[in-house]
This record gives structure tokens, C-alpha cells and sequence, in this order.
């Protein structure tokens, strides 16, 4: 068994014999309590400056309570690197809070808790990790894709395109384009056998199930389900395929064209009362004030754009919008302009409720981050419901293009972060703050939108070709 970070206190005495892990363990656990509260000093890498927290250490060996300024507690596990905040639940990366644990056992051991002892992820350590991070700070944008296209610079082949047919490849391999974010989707569809659809893919180990469950039966880590859902479901057919927590990986992408075949062979439509939702992890946005400005505002200068690549190939997005995916504009439009306080995850919750009026039938469903009981995601409502892979793999595309626009989009470099940013990105991030609202169904509407929120040019073309199909709703 790998021993744990506290057993790992337990060194070689100089002359090499080692002591009872066990009984060193809880000695040093017993000098950890002893310290009381221990305050360090830690970087908040989205606010770009320093942030008092307070560090405890608990009872329960190899566990510490780090509070915030707010008051707001947070449980790190030191023995495996854990902690129970959002950042840490969305990204399973290091946190402030174990950043600032780590610090306080150094501190410990610069107080002599045992001269024999040294910690894992000693000093040395945590600075050769922040010199990472803040690597890692200076070239977010390295690991994505940008072949400097702007279809506003190319507007004549922008319109071609939008006017003629071309072939578009379904794709398996770095879709989202560096992206690491989460994601999840819904598939409503109508008819078909949906028992026989649930057993054939629990065959294939992709659902949990092998029937029709009910609405919002229990998940399985890593499996999708096949629930009953009322404004589909009929008898043995229609039924809503939900997926579990996803990543852009080929695996991700081959189940979901297997998805789409087999239900398609047992029967399986899609008709106007079909809706096909996509979550993404919020975990970019994070506690950022202006990432969080910026997605409103995108949000009320294209939104139009995003009705209209909504109707996938059903040639206009669905009559039952105006109940299932009200229109989020003027809520957008609050969002950017109303001050906001982010100093903590709270702040996100009460931003998320008050734009969201708690309502989850607008295009934007922000609900799911107001509660802490529910996975962080913003959900894209708009799209029309749709069983064929490539329309799915461009609403995935869009949903993730305005996220990562959000995130990555900015006029100016960040001299906190000592982050520079592309001229390609500062473009993005003037068209997002000076976008014009009195036009907002237009070709060159279109062609700013996915300059925005596309990098490479394959993927403005996947979303030029869901635009060719639809018309303004």
C-alpha cells in the first residue's frame, strides 16, 4: 500500500534506522493542532492578487480547515491533495486552499515541528510548482490552436460558404481544440422502442441501464442512462439519452455517433417537441468578474446567432423555443452592465440566481450553479433536438467557443498575471465589448460571432454549414 502524505513525515533517523510511522504520524498530527490558526499569504491567479487565508489543522490526521476573508470554510486532505471547493471539484487540479496548507506545514517545519522530518512537497517543491503554474499563467493560450483567420478579413469566401453546400468531416481527435473542459448533453427524441434502444447500448457498456428509466434516475459514474420525460415520451417510446460528465476524447466521440446509430435503428425520431441540451463546466468563468462580463456579453450581442445555428437541420430552431428556451438577452444584457461582488463562490451562486431570476427555461439555464447540491454547468437550451452525431459534435463546438471566448477574449494584457496576451485574442475581446446591438440578424453578424468564439478555421467552417441549413427564427 503507497503510504500517505502524513506517513511520509516519517524519515530516516540519521543513523538510518526508522521509526514506528504509525506513533510519528500522530506526533506530528498532535504538534500540527498546536499551531492553532496559521494565516499565509496565497495568490488568487483569477483576481490577480494576494489573498489572505487562515489554515487549521484538524482532528482527523492529515485534514485542515483553511478559511477564506469571507468566512467561508474549506476542508483540504493533505494526505491525498484534495479539497472540497468548486475550483478543485470541476478541474481536480491544486487549489489556493491546498496551496495554502502546503505553505502552512511549511511554516511548520520552519518552526522545528520535528528537525528530523521533512515534508512531502517541501518548499523547494511548492516553488518549483508555482515556477509550473506560472508557466502554465503565461501560456494558457499555447495549447490552443489560432491560424490567425478571421473570416471578417476573408468576407467574400465567408458568404460563399454560407451559400454553398460543403462537405463537413466528423471529427474525433482534439475537437474543442485544447480545450480540457467538462461537458455533458441531452438527447430528446420521440418514438422508437426506447427499451430496446437502452438495452442494445448497456451491451455496448455505454448506459448504466438496459430499460427506460425514470426521469432523473441515478447516475453511474462514466455511464450514460436513457430516462422517460414527459414532453417525449409516450408509451414504450421517446425517452431523453443523458450523458455522464464528458471530455473531448475519442471515446466521447465515438459513443455518441454509436448513440445516434442505434437509436435511429430502433425507431427513434426527432420531431418539434425535441430539445438537445448541452452543459459545460463553468470551471472557466470560474470567480472572474470580467470572464463573467464578457460571457453576458456575448451572450446579448449574438444571441440571435445562437437561435439561428440552433435549428441544426431542421431548417429553423423549434416552435416550443419561446417555453423551453425563452430568450436571454435582456438577462445577459443585466448581467454585464449590473456592479457585481466576486470575491468567492458564493458571490458566482448569488450572480447566477439574480441573473437567472432562478429560472431555468431561458436559452442560458444558470440554475444548476445556484445550488450547491448540483453540478456547476451553464447550460445551452437553445438547440433543436437532433440523432445525428456532427449537428451534436457543432453544438458542443458553440457551447464551448462562447466559454472559452469568455476566458481567453481581452483587449489588454494582464500585467498582474504577467499574462500577454495575442493580438488575435485582443480582436476578440474588442468585437465582444463594441458589438453593434441594432443589428443583430445579419451575414456579418454571423461572421463576427464565430471569429469570436472559433480559432481555427475547421470549426468556423462546422458552424458556417449549421448556419447555411437555418434561417432566422
Amino acid at each position: 500500500m503507497p503510504k500517505t502524505r502524513t506517513q511520509t513525515l516519517a524519515t530516516r533517523s540519521n543513523n538510518g534506522a526508522r521509526e514506528d510511522i504509525q506513533e510519528t504520524a500522530e506526533r506530528i498530527n498532535d504538534r500540527l493542532r498546536s499551531f492553532g490558526t496559521v494565516q499565509v499569504q496565497v495568490e488568487s491567479r483569477t483576481r490577480g492578487q494576494m489573498e489572505n487565508l487562515g489554515v487549521r489543522f484538524l482532528d482527523s490526521p492529515g485534514e485542515a480547515e483553511v478559511s477564506s476573508a469571507s468566512g467561508i470554510n474549506y476542508t483540504v486532505n493533505y494526505e491525498n491533495g484534495t479539497c472540497d471547493c468548486l475550483h478543485y471539484r470541476m478541474r481536480q487540479q491544486r487549489c489556493r486552499h491546498i496551496e495554502a496548507t502546503n505553505i502552512a506545514l511549511g511554516q511548520a517545519v520552519d518552526e522545528n515541528i520535528n528537525s528530523n522530518f521533512s515534508i512531502d512537497g517541501s518548499i523547494a517543491e511548492r516553488s518549483r510548482m508555482d515556477e509550473i503554474e506560472e508557466l502554465n499563467r503565461q501560456n494558457m493560450f499555447a495549447e490552443q490552436e489560432d491560424d490567425n483567420f478571421f473570416y471578417l478579413d476573408n468576407y467574400d469566401e465567408f458568404q460563399r460558404r454560407l451559400n454553398e453546400r460543403e462537405n463537413i468531416e466528423y471529427e474525433y481527435n482534439n475537437v474543442l481544440n485544447g480545450s480540457n473542459i467538462t461537458f455533458g448533453i441531452e438527447l430528446e427524441f420521440v418514438g422508437g422502442n426506447a427499451n430496446a434502444i437502452a438495452k442494445e447500448l448497456y451491451e455496448l457498456g455505454i448506459c448504466a441501464y438496459d430499460e427506460r428509466v425514470r426521469y432523473h434516475a441515478p447516475s453511474v459514474e462514466g455511464k450514460w442512462k436513457l430516462e422517460r420525460d414527459g414532453t417525449v415520451s409516450s408509451g414504450y417510446g421517446g425517452g431523453e439519452i443523458v450523458s455522464p460528465i464528458l471530455r473531448d476524447t475519442p471515446e466521447t466521440w465515438r459513443n455518441i455517433e454509436k448513440i445516434c446509430e442505434v437509436a435511429k435503428r430502433h425507431g427513434a425520431t426527432i420531431d418539434s417537441r425535441c430539445g438537445a441540451h448541452v452543459h459545460i463546466g463553468m470551471e472557466p468563468l470560474d470567480t472572474a468578474r470580467q470572464r463573467w462580463r464578457r460571457f453576458f456579453k456575448v451572450l446579448s450581442g449574438y444571441e440571435e446567432c445562437i437561435y439561428r445555428a440552433s435549428g441544426g437541420g431542421e431548417g429553423r430552431i423549434r416552435s416550443g423555443h419561446s417555453n423551453y428556451a425563452r430568450t436571454f438577452e435582456g438577462r445577459a444584457a443585466f448581467g454585464a452592465t449590473t456592479p457585481i461582488r466576486m470575491d468567492t463562490e458564493d458571490d458566482v451562486r448569488n450572480l447566477a440566481a439574480s441573473v437567472s431570476r432562478n429560472d431555468r427555461y431561458y436559452g442560458i439555464n444558470l440554475t444548476n450553479i445556484t445550488s450547491e447540491n448540483r453540478p456547476n454547468t451553464v447550460e445551452f437550451r437553445y438547440f433543436n433536438g437532433s440523432l445525428n452525431a456532427s449537428q451534436i459534435q457543432a453544438n458542443v463546438k458553440l457551447s464551448n467557443g462562447v466559454i472559452m471566448a469568455a476566458e481567453k477574449a481581452r483587449t489588454k494584457d494582464v500585467e498582474s498575471m504577467s499574462l500577454n496576451v495575442s493580438n488575435n485574442f485582443k480582436r476578440r475581446g474588442k468585437l465582444i465589448n463594441e458589438y453593434d446591438s441594432t443589428s443583430s440578424r445579419s451575414d456579418k453578424k454571423i461572421a463576427e460571432f464565430i471569429d469570436i468564439i472559433c480559432t481555427r478555421k475547421k470549426d468556423k467552417d462546422a458552424l458556417i454549414d449549421v448556419f447555411r441549413r437555418n434561417i432566422w427564427r
